[in-house]
This record gives C-alpha cells, structure tokens and sequence, in this order.
C-alpha cells in the first residue's frame, strides 16, 4: 500500500468543500449524521472483522486498542489484506461475506461500490468531510488520504524546486525519482500529478507524457523503480523523489537522516489527494458493529490517531501542539485536492499504456 503525523490544519481546498457546521458542538456531531450513528444500534455482535490493514499502517494498532476501549465487549482482530487483496476477498464472499468492513484503496474501493459489494452508511461526521472524498450514496467514505508531495535531500541538492516546473532545469540532473506508473499505483498517480500539473486533464496525458520525456532527455530522471524508493532516498540514492506526503515525513522523522537534510514540498501547481476509503459490507454479517467502527475512523479520537502516523484525516481536528510542529503550514497544502477518482479507474489502464510505449 505504501511507506508509513499531526497537525490541526485545514486545507484552503478543504475549506471549499466542507459545510459549516455552524455552533454545533463535537459531542453533537460525534453522535449523529445524514445516516443516523450507530450507537444504540440493536444486537451489536461481539466481533466485527474488517479486511485490512495490518496494525503497523497508518496507526492501526492504536486505532483497534482505542476501539476497544470504548466498546470492550466488541472484539476487533487484527486485519491483514492489503488493498487488492481486501477487494479479492470481498469479490470471494460475495454470497456469504465474512467481513463487516472494508478497507480500500481509492481505486479498489469505487471497484468494490460499483460491484454492489458495499452497502450505504453515512457515518458519523461524515458531513464534514470534503467534497469528493465521500461517495455520492455513501458506500464508502474516506478515512484518511495522502497528498502527492516530494522528498529533498538538501545535502544533495543545492536548490529545493517548488514544484514539477522547476524540475526542467539543468540544476536537477540525476536527481528525480518515483515509482514506475505501470506497476504501483502510488507512481501513476504521481504521473498522473505531473500531467495535470503541466496542463493536462485525466482525458489527455499529452502533456505529462511531453513533461516526462523532456525530464528523461535532459538526465534529470535518476530512477523509476518498481519498489524500495524510500529506502533508496534514506540510501543517498536518489536526492529527490516524488510519492505521497506522508512518506515525506516519515523519512524526515522516522528515519536515521537528520530533519534538517529532508525539504517536504507539496507541489504549487496542484497536488493530488490519494484517498484510503472504508464502507459497509454488503449484507455484513455484523453490521451494527461494523457501523461503530466506521464511525470510530472518523471520530476525533480515530482521526487524531491517524494525523499522528502522519496521513492525512479526512476531516478537519484540532491535533496537539508537538505535532503541529512537524507539519507544514496550512499554505503549503493550497495545492492539494481532491479528483475525479472514479475517471481516474477509468483511464488507468490506458494512460499506464500510453506511459510504457510512449515515454523514454
């Protein structure tokens, strides 16, 4: 799924999308939504499975423990799928689902809604997540997302870029990195950043495809790898590389590199959102204790818990200060937005063809 913060930030895109909630109080809103919470629910199981993923992600250890504290007569075991095997074992049970809850990759998860495997369930405090990042029958709602950003080494190069313009210079020559588009998904949509970025849309990759070939032309494309990027930026390998932002921290702050020698930069000409969804199982063998949980994703508590594993919540928190400290400023994040992710399924195949043939 990806390389592994906090932060009481609200994204100027964000703050587009999200509808006032007026005087409302959090324990209001905590206990209701456009669908109704779960709580007080009838015949809440005792266990409520969800597809993945393992506790080591995005402080999903933390999040199960904190569930379990608040309900501890509902067992919740560890998940262990990835995103495409979440999606496979859905597509399996399909008759007689095993799991209550799913959790899925942007992609993988408007695969799972449009193959009627998910149900509708407006959580709690989904009204306050953006635009765009709640499916329109609310099968599935984004828990947390990360944002297309790049990694500097400062010790190896002179001059941090703000953004995929700056890149065409000779300054920058041996230095870019990032995923190969036609195999992680993590790198088409990095591809698909550049596109958009240079004045393309998700109907024409032209000029990305230009962008990348005039990049690989001048030397400056140090290497696309199919895996292992991150290690190889901590390696000293690749002095700049492009994925998600919370890679970015993790390599500035979870790593044996000095803070000072990663730049994080969010992109200024536009900067993806890459959502992580949950929904309902269709026909969940538990579904009162699968609401709880999807309620408890987007709850202060889970989404704080989130922000300190340095992905990004889906709805607006107020974080502690230490980790507002680590952040970025909310000017950074203007960039950032959301897309149209069910367009994005349906060029994929096509624009990772076009990327194999066409580009250098």
């Amino acid at each position: 799924m990806g390389d592994e913060l906090t932060r009481p930030w609200n994204f100027v895109s964000r703050r587009k999308f999200i509808t006032s909630m007026g005087g409302a109080s959090a324990a209001a809103l905590a206990g209701c939504s456009s669908g109704g919470s779960s709580e007080g629910g009838d015949d809440v199981a005792d266990e409520v499975i969800i597809t993945g993923p393992l506790d080591g992600w995005a402080n999903y250890g933390q999040l199960r423990e904190r569930f379990m504290e608040k309900y501890p007569d509902i067992e919740w075991p560890e998940g262990t799928k990835n995103s495409g095997q979440s999606l496979n074992a859905l597509r399996n049970e399909a008759n007689n689902p095993n799991h209550d809850v799913a959790h899925l990759g942007t992609t993988d998860g408007l695969k799972a809604a449009n193959e009627e495997l998910l149900q509708s369930y407006a959580p709690a405090n989904v009204e306050e997540v953006s635009d765009g990042l709640v499916d329109d029958q609310n099968r599935w709602t984004t828990a947390y997302f990360g944002t297309i950003a790049m990694a500097v080494n400062t010790e190896l190069v002179d001059s941090v870029p703000s953004g995929f313009e700056d890149l065409l210079d000779e300054a920058y020559n041996d230095t870019i990195s990032f995923y190969n588009p036609s195999s992680a998904f993590n790198g088409f949509v990095a591809f698909t950043n550049m596109n958009l970025a240079m004045g393309g849309s998700l109907d024409d990759y032209d000029p990305g495809i230009e962008y990348l070939n005039e990049l690989h032309e001048m030397g400056n494309i140090a290497g696309v790898p199919n895996q292992g990027l991150q290690t190889s930026f901590l390696q000293g390998q690749f002095p700049i590389y492009i994925a998600y932002d919370f890679n970015m921290y993790q390599a500035k702050y979870q790593s044996d590199m000095d803070p000072d020698q990663v730049e994080i930069v969010i992109p200024e000409e536009v900067s993806i959102q890459v959502p992580y969804v949950i929904g309902l199982v269709n026909d969940a063998p538990r579904p009162e204790a699968g609401k709880r949980l999807i309620d408890h994703h987007l709850s202060d508590a889970g989404q704080t818990i989130f922000a300190e594993a340095f992905v990004n919540p889906s709805r607006p928190i107020e974080y502690p200060d230490e980790i507002v400290e680590q952040r970025l400023p909310d000017s950074a994040y203007e960039s950032s937005e959301a897309i149209d992710y069910q367009r994005l399924v349906e060029v994929q195949e096509s624009a990772r063809e076009r990327y194999v043939s066409e580009v250098a």
